[in-house]
């Protein structure tokens, strides 16, 4: 599928009444067709599917033609017909040029996690004065923790917690929530000892004098309470 098409598909299956639908999610972009990420997903999987036999060069000139239009949807179908050969310069471009928070979950759990070093990459990331490259760290450590699970590599872990202490007095909006979004899934990672160190983190920043802090480890203490050690 050539990329006029798939723009012809958008502009055929656009719907301006979900625009406003994504507002109140705080999802904001310049330009947006509205067509849903369900939409995006099938499109992206008959993509993948017709560019099977063609190389992973091929695919990312796609990605990058699709990136470069600028459109919140068609951002995203970026990130999902991209192959990981893409490199870090240029997702670090896209990252930067995100416009919400859906933008930077999506570029992290469709392409970033599975390419090398995104680990340490999200470490980088969580010093960040950006948001959207600093939401990206946190997004990151929270996708690798949950895939990943038992094999992340508990020094990975400890280095992941350092960094969600760090930064768990930033009170924006989307890093709060991205702070404790890596902090639940730190937690239900799939070992015991990283459940406790989790959980133990949770229970200081829930009696942390910081407000934001407060927030941050009361709910995670919550879910992961509830859940409870998963080996």
């Amino acid at each position: 599928m050539k990329f006029p098409e798939i723009i012809s598909l958008f502009e055929k299956n656009a719907n301006p009444s979900n625009k406003e639908g994504m507002e109140r999610f705080a999802i904001t972009a310049e330009k947006a067709y509205g067509t849903g990420i369900p939409f995006v997903r099938n499109l992206a999987k008959q993509i993948l599917k017709q560019m099977k036999k063609e190389s992973a060069d091929e695919r990312n000139e796609l990605a990058k033609k699709l990136w470069a239009h600028g459109a919140h949807e068609t951002k995203l179908l970026a990130s999902m017909v991209a192959s990981t050969s893409i490199g870090w310069k240029t997702a670090e471009k896209w990252i930067d040029d995100c416009q919400n928070w859906a933008e930077v979950d999506q570029l992290c759990m469709n392409l970033l996690d599975d390419m090398d070093g995104a680990s340490d990459k999200a470490l980088e990331y969580s010093h960040s004065e950006g948001m959207w490259r600093k939401r990206a760290g946190f997004a990151l450590m929270a996708v690798t923790t949950w895939r990943q699970k038992k094999e992340v590599d508990v020094r990975v872990v400890d280095k992941f917690l350092e960094a969600i202490e760090r930064e768990s007095t930033d009170d924006r909006n989307f890093m709060k929530k991205a702070v404790n979004w890596a902090l639940r899934h730190v937690g239900k990672s799939g070992t015991r000892q990283s459940y406790d160190k989790a959980l133990a983190l949770s229970k200081k920043l829930a009696n942390s004098k910081d407000k934001t802090a407060r927030w941050i480890g009361s709910d995670a203490l919550r879910e992961l309470k509830k859940k409870g050690p998963t080996a």
